[in-house]
Parts: structure tokens; sequence; C-alpha cells
């Protein structure tokens, strides 16, 4: 493949196919405000409990002395703390365990709007908190933070992806982390004592989600639902075609809904599995793997990929930003090293995961850049399928005149 210009060394007709890529002002909304009610609130719920954590912690003893009598030692005052913190990720596992059924039933865009009631109740108790003096409310809306985070993770991310043109999915797809790491900096923004991390603000700090939340139902509304499940899921081919048209601007997108008949038409053997099913399932074992292999590493190394993945490919990106960023571990290593000389190799453990992501990366994972998610699993398929049977197969569809596909619904 040939690669681009620089942009002053452009023509007109390459400028204007540059345009024409970026021309998606629906898709653009659709960013910006799934994300503000989607991911933006996990990360702001994520970063915003440090600033307030010494009015908590002075809630949680006053409310513990009027009630029982009983001031709590340091270490129990802690032990409480932590556990509100804590709670959050129960809250997203519960949350990110019972999406699915909303998201294939309601739809991506609706399951989206109903999550928001879930951050405005949590907000309200964050708000009441402290009036009540009950540092109980606080743990429940911290549950259902998370709640709302594992519903929005997976409905945002299917919404945005299913919502751009298949050249701009993966510019579109790190908007998910960008809205991620813009609530962890809002949260932490607004939590400075001269903002929001006072002792007669900080309920307002924690129940800033209700103001995002509010802000989704109010906008969220006027954009199309999701084409992919209006055609596959509920198979209506001319509400599709509408909110194609909506989205991508009014062309004729046949050859895009024949690729998701063509999937669905796949997909009409395949059962949904449990997670228990989809562990054992040989099939989509290489995919599963990669995901935790992938997830695992970036939180250990906070790598984000940016709007280069489009002219670079997904493969090659997470394979140079491991590497990279191994890079950089083991000049941080030789730095504290020569610096400090104590506690050097901490950053070891880091360093060993992303040259291992990035090794397997390399060796494991195909190139998904304009790819469908039927070629992506033959692709899977291809490369550790083992040579004998693959030959095998490969043999007897010659001999037989068939060409079958073998699809996941993953």
């Amino acid at each position: 493949m040939r690669a681009e210009p620089p942009i002053g060394q452009r023509g007109p007709k390459q400028l204007a196919r540059r345009h024409e890529q970026l021309d998606c002002p629906v898709v653009i909304a659709a960013i910006f405000i799934s994300g503000i009610g989607g991911t933006f609130q996990y990360g702001f719920s994520i970063s915003v409990m440090t600033s307030p954590s010494p009015f908590i912690k002075e809630l949680v003893n006053k409310t513990c002395l009027q009630r029982y009598g009983v001031s709590l030692e340091e270490w129990q005052v802690s032990l409480i703390w932590s556990f509100t913190v804590s709670i959050f990720c129960i809250g997203g596992l519960v949350g990110s365990l019972v999406a699915a059924p909303p998201i294939s039933k309601y739809g991506r865009k609706q399951c989206l709007l109903l999550n928001n009631f879930v951050a405005i109740i949590g907000a309200v108790l964050m708000l009441l908190s402290q009036t009540a003096m009950s540092f109980e409310m606080i743990m429940v809306a911290r549950f259902l933070y998370g709640i709302n985070s594992g519903v929005s993770l997976p409905a945002h991310t299917m919404y945005l992806i299913e919502c751009a043109p298949k050249r701009l999915r993966g510019m579109v797809g790190v908007t998910v982390a960008t809205f991620i790491s813009l609530g962890k900096f809002c949260g932490q923004l607004l939590g400075i004592s001269e903002l929001l991390g006072t002792q007669a603000r900080w309920p307002w700090l924690l129940g800033f989600n209700i103001f995002t939340a509010l802000f989704q139902l109010s906008t969220l509304p006027f954009l199309p639902e999701s084409p992919r499940f209006l055609l596959l899921d509920r198979g209506d081919h001319q509400a599709c075609e509408k909110a194609l048209r909506r989205l991508w601007g009014n062309k004729d997108y046949s050859r895009e809904v024949e690729e998701m008949l063509e999937e669905k038409a796949a997909l009409q053997t395949v059962r949904s599995h449990s997670v228990v099913e989809l562990i054992k399932n040989q099939t989509v074992r290489w995919q599963l793997l990669t995901i935790v292999v992938t997830f695992i590493t970036l939180q250990l190394s906070g790598i984000n990929a940016f709007m280069i993945i489009e002219n670079t490919g997904k493969k090659v990106l997470l394979f140079r930003g491991y590497i990279g960023m191994s890079a950089m571990l083991i000049l941080l290593t030789i730095t504290v090293y020569l610096q400090e000389n104590l506690d050097y190799f901490c950053f070891l453990i880091f360093l060993f995961f992303c040259a291992a992501c990035a090794l397997y990366v390399r060796l494991n994972v195909p190139e998904t850049k304009n790819q469908t998610a039927l070629e992506i699993a033959a692709e899977f398929q291809r490369m550790h399928s083992r040579p004998r049977e693959s030959q095998r197969e490969k043999t007897t569809e010659q001999k037989l005149g068939i060409n079958e596909k073998y699809e996941t619904k993953f």
C-alpha cells in the first residue's frame, strides 16, 4: 500500500478524499454525546474520590459518633473508606455481566438512555449524603456508579463502532478511551480546593455525574439508533437505511447493508454463549486470549491509541506501542538505578508485560484495519489452524467444490 504524501504535497483529489472521510457531522455529534454520558462517567468516578477523601472520612467518624456514641480508630475509618472506594468495582462487575440482554433487546441507544437513570439516582444519593449524615448513601451511590460504568462501557463502544463508517471505526473506537481519560482529568480538576474540593461543596463534586447524565438524556434522543442493531436485531431494513443516511450522508449504502446481511446469515446458526461456554469454546480461544492479554497489559502500561490508528493499522500500532513502552521502561529502570540505586527493579514487572504482549501481538494477532468481523474471525482461524488440517480442508473443498465459512458470534 502506497503511503500518503504530506499534507502540503497532496493534490486536490487527495484532499477532497480526506475531507470526505471526515465529513460525518452526525457521527462526530454521536462521539461527543455518547462519550459524555458513557465512558466519561467511568473515568470521572475512578479519579473523583481522591480529593474529598478527608471529608468523607470525617463524615464516617461523625456518623458513628452521632448514632452509636463511638469514635472510630484510624484503621477502622480507613477500612470503611477503602470499601467505599472499592465497591465501585463490584458494581462495575455486576453492570458488565447484566449489560448484554438490555443491549440486545432494547438497542445500544436505548440502553445508554436508560442507564443514565442509574447514574442520576447515585448522584442524588451523593448530594444528600452530607445532609443526611449517612456515609452508607455514598457506598450505595458508588455501587450504582459502578453498575452505570459497567453497562455504559460496552453500550457506548458498540453504539459508536456500529454508527461509524468502516474507514473511521479505528479513530472512533479510540474515542472510548479518550473520554475515559477526559473523565479522569475532569475528576481531578474539579476536585481542587478552588472549585469543588471543599468542605461545603464536595457532595456536588461526587454528584457531578447528574449533569453528564442529564446532558445525554436531553441530546441522545435526537441521534439515530445503531444501523446494525436495526437491521440484524430488529430486521428493519428501511430504518437501517434511514439511520445510515442520517449518519453518513445521503448516498447509496446498499453495499454496507449487504455486508450486514451476510454477517446475519452467517450468524443464524450461532447461539449466544455463557462465560463458561465461551472459555471452553476452542473456535474463539485465540480471540478471547487476545482480549485478555491486551487489556491486562493496557492496565499495566497505560498505552492509548490515537488517530494514527487510521493510517498505521491496529496490529502494527499495538506492537509498536508495547515495544516503545518496553524501551521506555528499560531507560526508566536505568535512570532510577543511576539516581537512587533503590527499588529500581520494580519497573521490570511492567517491562515484562509490555514485551510479552508486544511479542504476542506480533505473532498471534491479524491486522484488523478495514476488516469486517467475519473477515477477522476467518483470519484468526487461518493463523491458528494446524497446517495439516488447513491443507486437508483446502483439498476437500477443492474436490467437493464447497466454500464453507466458520464464524463466531463474539
